[in-house]
């Protein structure tokens, strides 16, 4: 007789974009508490593994435990993690990044999406640059949040130059879709972004690099030549 397996279950927060494997553990546990305490009226709701609603969770979506460094173990979540404060708070520009990004991966399921040969050429010298997933909880100072601000500007401007390149129709208005949501250069002052950061960094700056995070996960998957 075979065993029941359990299907497992996960525990979703679309308001703050988190996901909770629940797991029968002492930390699986004391995380699902934390989670109750932190999300019980927000927008829940429990997916299974084949719900229709799995659709939604995107990589923009914090999974505690998962092999991602900027996301918590259940014992970092159900303590005192670090990144919590800033993980947690809406997302503006990554989110609406991420419906730019879920239209253009409904297009190419569709069959829709009309690549054309300078595509992923242009893909892959964007990608080099496009490579965020700094956790919310990394400490920063001045010279971090400069860094990065750099990296982000860089990751703009290459975003830009690939748009003057003679891309597909489809390509080529997705990146001009996500750089109308992307922040600008005037947008990220140095000077307020290193006021609003310290000892986490600013939550601009961090909202910024999730978007990015978003733009390389289809570039990655569905255009590069790797």
């Amino acid at each position: 007789m075979e065993e029941n397996v359990a299907e497992l279950v996960d525990v979703a927060c679309h308001t703050c974009r988190i996901v909770l494997p629940l797991l029968d553990s002492p930390d699986g546990r004391e995380a699902w508490w934390k989670f109750l305490d932190e999300h019980a009226y927000h927008q829940v709701e429990l997916l299974w593994e084949h719900s229709a609603s799995q659709e939604r969770i995107d990589i923009d979506y914090i999974e505690v435990g998962s092999d991602i460094r900027s996301d918590p173990s259940f014992a970092e979540y159900a303590g005192e993690w670090s990144g919590r404060s800033l993980a947690l708070r809406p997302r503006p520009i990554a989110r609406a990044v991420a419906e730019i990004v879920r239209r253009a991966f409904d297009a190419m399921d569709a069959h829709e999406w009309q690549a054309a040969p300078a595509d992923a050429a242009a893909a892959e010298r964007i990608m080099p640059y496009l490579d965020f997933a700094p956790p919310p909880g990394e400490l920063v100072d001045d010279a971090v949040v400069l860094a990065r601000l750099a990296a982000v500007e860089a990751a703009l401007e290459q975003l830009r130059r690939a748009t003057t390149e003679p891309l597909g129709d489809h390509f080529g208005t997705f990146l001009s879709d996500v750089l109308r949501a992307l922040p600008t250069a005037a947008d990220l002052p140095p000077d307020e972004l290193c006021a609003e950061s310290g000892p986490l960094a600013s939550p601009r700056l961090w909202d910024t690099e999730r978007a990015l995070r978003l733009i390389q996960h289809l570039v990655t998957s569905r255009i590069s030549l790797r």
